[in-house]
């Protein structure tokens, strides 16, 4: 467990190595997964095209089910960084997490398969589709708790400030998901070949070995934090507070996104590979400002729960400026050479043509990307995640799909919703901004007149110097910034 205190006055570059350390696990887990998800496709495809769109179909149909572990993932995450700030055992928020994880996810496994094979006769699958789809997820379902507590784990680690076990963990669960799905898809080794099936057991045994990996870490190691039998009630509260509207925001985004993809549908095939394409190169730069976003949680959770508020919007406003020119560079590189970006995935020359259009399009909003993403990590780590909610499903609709749905009326063509998609990343970009400003002026401007720096603070702190802050003993507890005590007793952390 690492506490990530930055200091108001701290130079750039520390505070930009800091970001870094945190961020660049975080980039290579999300890059494991994106390889992890590609390989398993390409096991499937040798199967029958029929098999293929069952594992997509499944796939994106998931992460409205997943939508539902943003509620313990977020609610986990935000308060460990906020309690480690603060100096606190978190230790009750890691079992709230635990518990609001399995009883989210008891439904989900008695009911989660059936609603989603439901879902996709409405939507218009296919009988052998929906077939295969309900061979595939069979053992997901079946782990699917596993899951949901493998993910809590995840989000205790992040808001420890240890972004390097976790990813330890991913490569691991990648290695076993793609050997378990090619072993048990084609039958090698003497194992029976279960076809799709198989890939869905990459994905539950991959799971489960992280879980008891992660278990294993916390039992003999004391990893994120020592654990101790300290559960409390308010904390549960708060969590699901502070989780619900981030499960909520990601399942009508994932809705609302569904519906804006529909409308490049219209446009036949082609258009929509070429979308598709255009989204997995586009991730790459995505990966980056996600990473940093995750980090950004932290710091502004860890600083927020330290109440060193002036250290927080310095990390969060460097943080934006790194990110914005590192995406910035790589919309650059988007924008310059988007077909030899496209060759590895088409060599179709109409798709590598819109797919290109698509790039330069998106790299321009590349920067604005990156200032949205690292605000809206921000607020979450203050816990402000009503804001997000509101913020994303209504720019979403009042400036991407609203507008597109309206202009293409009169201009039948694809580059439509994706320059209001661009335009949309800049709109957002600036709401979050000034959402920011917002609430952190309203902290800043509650704390003038009240702290000295040459004093030490009401809880023994003395003053931050480079990010690192010394420690008094025997303090009193205080009411922190959410207006709980602390009654739990001393819990010593070592200063970053």
């Amino acid at each position: 467990m690492q506490r990530v205190i930055v200091s108001p006055d701290e130079p750039v570059l520390s505070v930009i190595r800091k970001i870094v350390k945190l961020a660049l696990p975080i980039i290579v887990v999300n890059l494991l997964y994106t390889v992890e998800n590609m390989i398993s496709l390409i096991l499937v495809s040798s199967i029958s095209p029929s098999a293929v769109a069952a594992t997509g179909f499944s796939l994106s149909l998931l992460w409205f089910v997943y939508s539902l572990m943003a509620l313990s993932y977020s609610g986990t995450n935000i308060l460990t960084a906020q309690f480690v700030g603060a100096r606190k055992d978190p230790s009750p928020v890691l079992l709230s997490g635990l518990l609001v994880s399995f009883l989210i996810s008891l439904p989900l496994f008695f009911y989660g398969r059936p609603m989603v094979l439901k879902l996709m006769e409405v939507l218009g699958a296919s009988e052998r589709v929906i077939e295969l789809a309900g061979q595939y997820l069979k053992p997901i379902f079946m782990f699917i708790p596993v899951g949901f507590l493998t993910n809590t784990f995840y989000g205790a680690y992040n808001g420890a400030g240890d972004t390097k076990t976790p990813m330890k963990v991913a490569i691991l669960m990648n290695i076993t998901h793609i050997l378990t799905a090619y072993t048990l898809i084609h039958g090698k080794f003497g194992f029976p070949a279960l076809g799709v099936e198989g890939a869905g057991w990459g994905i539950a045994l991959s799971e489960t070995l992280a879980f008891f990996v992660y278990l294993f870490l916390l039992v003999f190691f004391k990893k994120p934090f020592p654990l101790r039998a300290r559960f409390d009630s308010r904390v549960l509260l708060r969590m699901v507070r502070i989780g619900t509207p981030t499960a909520l925001e990601r399942a009508v985004t994932t809705l609302s996104f569904n519906i804006f993809v529909g409308f490049l549908a219209r446009f036949g095939d082609k258009v929509l590979a070429a979308h598709q394409i255009g989204l997995r190169v586009e991730s790459i730069s995505f990966m980056v400002g996600f990473g940093v976003m995750v980090a950004s949680t932290t710091l502004a959770g860890q600083n927020y729960g330290a109440g060193n508020y002036a250290g927080m919007v310095r990390a969060v406003r460097i943080a934006a400026g790194f990110t914005a020119l590192v995406m910035g560079a790589l919309g650059l590189f988007l924008i310059l050479f988007p077909k030899y970006l496209v060759y590895p995935f088409s060599r179709d020359p109409e798709v590598v043509s819109w797919a290109s259009y698509y790039l330069r399009i998106v790299g321009l909003s590349q920067p604005a990307m990156a200032f949205a993403s690292i605000f809206a990590g921000a607020l979450k780590g203050m816990g402000k995640t009503t804001i997000p909610l509101f913020v994303n499903i209504s720019s979403f609709w009042a400036f991407r799909i609203i507008p597109s749905w309206l202009v293409l009326k009169v201009i039948h063509s694809p580059l439509v919703p994706w320059s209001f998609m661009t335009l949309e990343t800049f709109a957002r970009a600036g709401i979050y901004y000034l959402m920011f400003k917002r609430e952190t002026e309203k902290l800043l401007k509650s704390l003038r007149g009240k702290y000295k720096p040459e004093e030490k603070d009401a809880k023994g702190y003395e003053p931050l110097e480079g990010g690192r802050a010394r420690h008094t003993r025997n303090v009193k507890p205080e009411k922190n910034a959410e207006g709980d005590t602390d009654k739990g007793g001393e819990y010593e952390l070592k200063p970053d």
